[in-house]
């Protein structure tokens, strides 16, 4: 792939990311806590994956702490509590069984997503700095 297709690449991802952003903030605003927490990790995991679709990198992960590993040592240290924060939320917040007889919706509170939704913004605009 040519330096401009994954440039372009990158910047879909990015958009994508800012658009779940949008949603998950409606989302929470709107009472639903448990699917602005899922969204959050969404845009983090987006975010991270836009970087590496600027270097036509792997993009298989969902993990986020993964995916800074795969970016290196520098960011993977300076971003490790907002991955980490997010990667606790991909399966409890997607899958009504992941909880045991416990729904998302009655476990996930506006704590929950104010603290993913802080996270998840902090790395896309990390991720979009570093695409500038």
């Amino acid at each position: 792939m040519s330096l401009e297709s994954a440039r372009q690449r990158a910047r879909l991802w990015l958009l994508q990311a800012k658009d779940d952003l949008r949603a998950a903030r409606l989302l929470e605003a709107g009472g639903q806590p448990a699917q602005a927490c899922f969204l959050a990790q969404q845009v983090g995991e987006k975010a991270l994956k836009a970087l590496l679709a600027a270097e036509d990198r792997d993009l298989r992960s969902h993990s986020l702490t993964g995916l800074l590993r795969e970016l290196g040592d520098e960011p993977a240290q300076d971003w490790q509590r907002q991955a980490r924060l997010l990667d606790k939320l991909y399966a409890p917040t997607r899958y009504p069984d992941a909880l045991g007889d416990e729904l998302p919706a009655d476990v996930f509170g506006p704590e929950d997503a104010a603290a993913a939704l802080e996270a998840a913004t902090a790395l896309l605009d990390w991720a979009g700095e570093q695409l500038t």
